[in-house]
């Protein structure tokens, strides 16, 4: 078993306590001190795991690996690697491959004419290249209507 040093403080703030808080908790419960912390921890972690994410945020902290300002949990390496790559040449939209540009959420974004700018393409590049400046011209409203539009 682990010993701990609990260091209190003359206030309560959401990262501090009193002493006497925790003796209250103790009291309460007919447990010593440190059964009370433990009541206290499991309490705080039920919590956050319930309300908070915390296991969900933990994995991404714990198993992610950020690429470019985008965390992914469980990727194909190589899928990091071509993504790392296409940034550090500048290539628009580095986290999609080229297969995925017209499979993905935000091509649905895209009005139909753009969609179909798009697919008439053949050239990868080009294809990033309009999806990335279709993309900046469509407003949330916008989107959310060609959205709605396709799910019909």
């Amino acid at each position: 078993m682990k010993s701990l040093v609990v260091r209190f403080s003359e206030q309560v703030s959401k990262h501090e306590t009193t002493h006497q808080r925790l003796k209250d908790i103790a009291e309460f419960l007919g447990v010593s001190q440190n059964k009370a912390v433990a009541y206290a921890i499991n309490k705080a972690w039920e919590y956050l795991a319930e309300h908070e994410d915390m296991l969900e945020t933990l994995e991404f902290k714990r198993y992610g690996t950020e690429v470019g300002g985008i965390t992914y949990l469980n990727a194909d390496p190589a899928f990091i690697e071509r993504v790392r790559e296409r940034i550090t040449k500048g290539i628009p939209l580095p986290h999609e491959d080229d297969d995925s540009i017209e499979n993905d959420l935000l091509f649905m974004f895209l009005s139909k004419e753009h969609q179909d700018a798009i697919r008439a393409t053949a050239d990868p590049m080009e294809k990033r290249r309009l999806k990335a400046k279709f993309l900046k011209e469509t407003s949330p409203e916008s989107a959310a209507e060609n959205m709605a539009g396709q799910s019909s």
